[in-house]
């Protein structure tokens, strides 16, 4: 069974964030290779959303990462649907990580 993926208002915000640091510190290259990373993660996600390990067990949260600067959390809700949460920067500070 496929899954959708659900883009959170977090998740996009966070992932523009992201982006946007790339652009004013790094080149063209390296913002296409993040942006194909995410694209191969999700779609991983959507045929297996417990391809990454459990997070938070309460609630189904998994963390998968992207590299070693980003991490993508999400969640699976039901049967069908998975919910991108965010795309956290690990150099923030973890106590702002609310899930």
């Amino acid at each position: 069974m496929s899954f959708t993926a659900n883009w959170t208002d977090e998740a996009i915000l966070t992932l523009n964030e992201n982006i946007e640091y790339l652009r004013r510190n790094w080149d063209l290259a390296a913002i296409n290779n993040f942006l194909d990373r995410v694209d191969e993660v999700i779609e991983a996600i959507e045929e297996n959303p417990n391809l990454y390990p459990v997070y938070r067990k309460v609630d189904d949260v998994h963390k998968c990462v992207l590299n070693k600067s980003i991490t993508l959390y999400y969640r699976v809700v039901s049967p069908s649907q998975i919910d991108l949460i965010t795309f956290w920067n690990t150099h923030k500070n973890p106590t702002g990580l609310t899930l």
